[in-house]
């Protein structure tokens, strides 16, 4: 995944809606993060980045960190948060490029998620520029630690043609199960930001009760997200 790519492109597009958005649209509770609106979701994106940047925080970031970030900032206009923001994002995409470890690429996840997060609590339609590489690095982590004692899934991306295997399966019969469904919302569904009733209602083969609450690697929301 270029994560930097990723972090940089969803930064400016947020940036941008930013600039145009009033006091009530900062205002708007976010569902897909229901204890923060929009100002504070734009406050949480700065803190992460000016945090990582000055080594405070390695990501993943726990809650309890990413509630200081925008208490921290509880006073800054929506233009003061993307300023801090874009000042730090350099030093950022840097060690995103040059550190190997996984983990220095999640601020392009959480960034990319958010945007959808901010989109969608706006009435707006989905981004889904990047999905597939999303997708891909969420379930291909996946792959690595499904347990062979769970049912097998194969998971195919509709629109990508992108597929995955989480567990072996029977070498005749196949995977137990098979999950279709658009790269953007696999990497939605992956990460926290489908309910487990959303997931169940995608296209499956066979019951998929027993692997939907499997699935999200983060908790996944009670009640349904439309982006």
């Amino acid at each position: 995944m270029d994560s930097s790519l990723i972090y940089q492109q969803a930064q400016d597009r947020l940036v941008a809606l930013a600039a145009g958005l009033d006091e009530a649209s900062l205002a708007t509770v976010v569902p897909a993060c229901p204890a923060w609106d929009v100002r504070q979701t734009y406050a949480h994106m700065a803190g992460l980045c000016v945090e990582v940047v000055q080594g405070l925080v390695t990501p993943p970031a726990s809650d309890e960190v990413t509630a200081r970030q925008v208490a921290d900032r509880a006073d800054k206009r929506i233009d003061e948060l993307t300023a801090e923001w874009v000042e730090a994002a350099p030093a950022l995409l840097e060690l995103m490029r040059t550190r190997t470890r996984l983990r220095y690429s999640l601020p392009a996840l959480d960034t990319w998620h958010h945007e959808n997060d901010i989109r969608g609590a706006l009435g707006m339609g989905p981004q889904t520029e990047g999905a597939d590489q999303l997708a891909d690095f969420v379930l291909g982590g996946l792959t690595r630690v499904w347990s062979t004692d769970r049912p097998s899934v194969h998971v195919k991306a509709t629109d990508t043609g992108q597929e995955w295997r989480l567990g072996e399966g029977d070498a005749e019969k196949g995977a137990d199960l098979t999950l279709s469904a658009s790269a953007f919302e696999l990497a939605r569904a992956i990460t926290g930001r489908r309910s487990l009733a959303q997931i169940r209602a995608l296209d499956w083969s066979g019951d998929p009760a027993g692997v939907a609450h499997l699935l999200p690697t983060l908790p996944a929301p009670e009640k349904d997200l439309a982006v």
